[in-house]
């Protein structure tokens, strides 16, 4: 479960913990209120990794430790859930560098994450769940460069949703309407 410093993520891994699910975390600092208010409350089946979407080799240690952890049972799913946004400004006034660094983060980060993980989906018949955007959809003023990344993640998950569909993985798109994460 990726991005779970506050927000959807937060919640989304409180809840699968208190369903018994064993549940990796992300979180972007491990010392944070975030990552302390997941110890204080789930149990000892969630368990909290660092990783920064935008850091290959933070992706890469988490793969690693998921396929340790999993390797005999596969992963029953995945959440897409890190996101990414500092600006709000027009297209023409936002640097080119907010548009990587939203690319890097919405985009990339979750293709690597979701690519390294699809040995193990594949082999329980998983399932992945992304968050992505109305803004991907809808051209939102003043938010191209998050727009731009989410139009992105968003077309890429409906593709993986046809490319996997015939080894039984199921992939979902959702869209929340605003709400305050972070």
């Amino acid at each position: 479960l990726a991005g779970c410093d506050s927000g959807f993520g937060q919640a989304t891994a409180r809840h699968l913990d208190a369903m018994g699910f064993r549940v990796f975390a992300s979180v972007l600092d491990p010392q944070g209120p975030g990552a302390q208010e997941l110890r204080r409350s789930c149990s000892p089946k969630l368990t909290l990794l660092q990783m920064d979407l935008t850091k290959p080799e933070d992706i890469q240690r988490v793969l690693q430790h998921i396929q340790a952890h999993t390797n005999s049972t596969g992963l029953w799913g995945l959440v897409n859930n890190a996101g990414f946004n500092d600006t709000i400004a027009d297209a023409e006034l936002s640097p080119l560098g907010k548009f990587r660094t939203c690319m890097e983060v919405n985009f990339f980060g979750s293709l690597e994450l979701t690519k390294g993980l699809l040995p193990l989906l594949r082999s329980a018949g998983g399932r992945i769940v992304t968050v992505s955007s109305p803004a991907g959809d809808l051209p939102f003023p003043c938010l191209a460069a998050y727009g731009a990344s989410k139009a992105a993640l968003s077309l890429l998950m409906d593709t993986f949703r046809s490319e996997l569909q015939p080894w039984g993985i199921k992939v979902s798109l959702i869209l929340p309407g605003y709400y305050k994460t972070g």
